[in-house]
């Protein structure tokens, strides 16, 4: 009975750990324009903690489904959204710099590609 109960628990804790990660998608994207194409971002998105890593910035997800995620993060000098379809990979991204005054406001729309990374170990 003893062997039958550590062998169970050993399976039970086996198992969790084999899922633990699922929660994290990591991601790496390309511009469609010629002129960035060399920017290749890598996002980790937790969708348990709702927070996603870009390099040294960090954004949030607003919402996500089974086909589609997207991504905020605003401040005093940037506003940005991103939204990524989880089926096709593509992604469209429009950020706003505000300025000191309206006229200076610049809005960049983008979209490109985006393919799972998995880890090397």
């Amino acid at each position: 009975m003893k062997k039958l109960f550590i062998t169970l628990l050993l399976a039970f804790f086996s198992s969790n750990t084999a899922f633990a990660d699922n929660h994290i998608i990591t991601i790496q994207c390309k511009y469609d324009d010629p002129g960035l194409s060399f920017l290749k971002p890598i996002y980790v998105i937790n969708l348990e903690t709702k927070k996603v890593k870009v390099g040294a910035t960090s954004m949030h997800i607003l919402k996500y489904s089974d086909n589609e995620i997207l991504l905020g993060k605003a401040n005093a000098a940037l506003s940005e959204k991103m939204e990524i379809d989880r089926i096709t990979g593509r992604y469209q991204k429009e950020q706003i710099f505000y300025g000191t005054s309206e006229e200076e406001k610049k809005i960049v729309n983008s979209s490109g590609i985006c393919q799972k990374v998995e880890k090397a170990f």
